[in-house]
């Protein structure tokens, strides 16, 4: 998971034609061709305010509206703040069995099929997805068809049926996933790397064939009569269209839309904290699978700039950090390796230095990460590295207010997650204001190899016995706990 300002190693660059209603820049930019031209740096651009777009309609519906006269579409999505850390142990999957089905299950006076026919025969699409404390519906629509996708969009969202049809496919479509998840060892790696760091808790619940099959029709409709009411919900909405006229429509479609009072999960946020060594989870395969770190920060910690910066230096930022540079580059021992700093909203995420490598280099390739994480907390960086990070993240910054809708989805987060509105206008001066020595104090902080859980997934034998440039036993790198792979259909170890 990523925080709202966290970019790609590889981002995208800055949209060649913006309006004033999009990005405001000093000078020419954005202005109508016929004003005065003045010369000014791209990196002179301001970010949109969101309280521009910000609109109230009908029964506490928020939405952010940007009006885009580009092309004739019509985008809407609907963020409900509803998500797995809101579903009790005992219904377990809840929020998956809910992604497949909203749509699918049809409403009160259509079936899934003849609304997903009619959406395609219009050239339109309509996608719903729940996420660990977001649900998620999204419609594009020709602008023609504005009037017929928001009454197909609010249908589903307002009056969903659950056929039983719908619900028992999407059911075992579940279930199969589950025979299929240890057959993945990154997934299995992530999968368990959380459960060590986070341990019983909503974070790390995982369903069950029983679990998905103990769930009912009535258990949907009722996550979906709780939490899926206008107070509850923001829209962000960008086309083809009058912003005035797409207020009145929506909330005109939302008019019997009831709001209540939602109550949310909360759950426990202090983490014991694991012993420090090797986990090691047995899986015949001819390569090693790690992740080794700790607990992270949540990406409202003030400190969050500097690590940000600090860790594309250590191995966030692609084939320059120091990671890849040195595992990668120098050693040639993998093609996949690097450092992050998760992100989730309400709880630290995982700081982890990742690899994968064949099992002879698995004990090599791990120290060396280790090597960096130390030398990047005691050695001062030098000033490329310096100027190459901050200067990424001030040229990519641009890159995610590109499209009107992502700007606008971007905003309605902003506020679920109660963020302040100043936070994108605020971001580049604070990537400006690290230095070098901030960077060394945030490792220190942040950063702590002695702790680290040092999560593999691998065979044994070849990794425990390492090679030419490291020899084993893994037991070098900390006290060995053997983690037993568990299935995930029943819950119980694998036989």
């Amino acid at each position: 998971m990523t925080g709202l300002l966290d970019l790609p190693p590889m981002g995208v660059g800055v949209e060649a034609v913006v309006t004033d209603s999009d990005l405001a820049f000093v000078g020419n930019m954005g202005r109508d061709p016929g004003d005065e031209v003045q010369e000014v740096h791209p990196l002179d651009l301001y970010p949109p305010d969101p309280k521009a777009f910000r609109a109230e309609l009908a029964n506490g519906l928020r939405a952010y509206i940007r009006e885009d006269r580009g092309l004739p579409l019509f985008n809407l999505t609907a963020l409900i703040q509803f998500g797995a850390l809101d579903v009790p142990k005992a219904k377990t999957g809840l929020d998956a069995l809910l992604s497949g089905t909203l749509i699918r299950g049809g409403t009160a006076s259509k079936e899934g099929t003849t609304i997903e026919e009619r959406l395609d025969f219009l050239g339109g699409s309509l996608s719903f997805n729940v996420g660990e404390r977001t649900s998620t519906l999204t419609l594009s629509v020709l602008s023609k068809d504005l009037d017929e996708g928001l009454a197909l969009f609010f249908d589903v969202l307002m009056n969903p049926a659950f056929r039983t049809n719908a619900v028992d496919l999407a059911r075992a479509r579940l279930v199969e996933g589950l025979r299929q998840a240890n057959g993945q060892p990154g997934a299995i790696l992530n999968r368990e790397y959380e459960k060590i760091l986070y341990g019983d808790n909503p974070l790390t619940w995982n369903p069950t064939k029983a679990s998905y099959q103990g769930l009912t029709v009535a258990d949907l409709k009722a996550a979906v009569a709780q939490y899926f009411v206008p107070n509850n919900a923001i829209l962000a909405v960008s086309g083809d269209f009058a912003a005035a006229g797409i207020k009145a429509k929506i909330s005109k479609a939302a008019a019997a839309w009831k709001k209540k009072a939602v109550k949310h999960a909360v759950p426990g946020k202090a983490f014991a904290e694991p012993e420090p060594g090797v986990y090691f989870v047995q899986k015949a395969i001819n390569q090693g699978y790690i992740s080794l770190g700790h607990l992270g920060v949540e990406d409202t910690n003030p400190d969050y700039p500097a690590i940000q910066v600090m860790n594309f230096i250590l191995g966030g930022g692609s084939f320059s950090s120091r990671i890849t540079t040195k595992v990668r580059s120098n050693e040639g021992l993998s093609y996949n390796q690097g450092s992050r700093f998760t992100t989730r909203w309400g709880f630290p995420g995982t700081f982890a230095g990742y690899v994968q490598t064949k099992s002879s280099t698995v004990g090599y390739a791990i120290s060396l990460i280790l090597a960096e994480m130390n030398r990047i907390r005691k050695d001062p960086v030098s000033d490329e590295e310096m100027d190459t990070a901050v200067n990424y993240y001030i040229d990519s910054f641009a890159s995610q207010f590109e499209l009107p809708q992502t700007t606008m989805t971007a905003f309605a987060n902003l506020e679920m997650q109660g963020k302040p509105f100043d936070t994108f206008k605020t971001f580049r001066d604070k990537i400006r204001a690290v230095t070098k020595a901030k960077v060394q104090e945030v490792a220190n902080k942040y950063i702590h190899p002695d702790k680290a859980v040092i999560m593999i997934v691998g065979d044994w034998a070849g990794c425990d016995k390492g090679g030419d440039k490291w020899a084993g036993p893994l037991d070098k790198l900390g006290k060995v706990h053997k983690v037993t792979l568990i299935d995930p259909l029943t819950g119980e170890p694998v036989k």
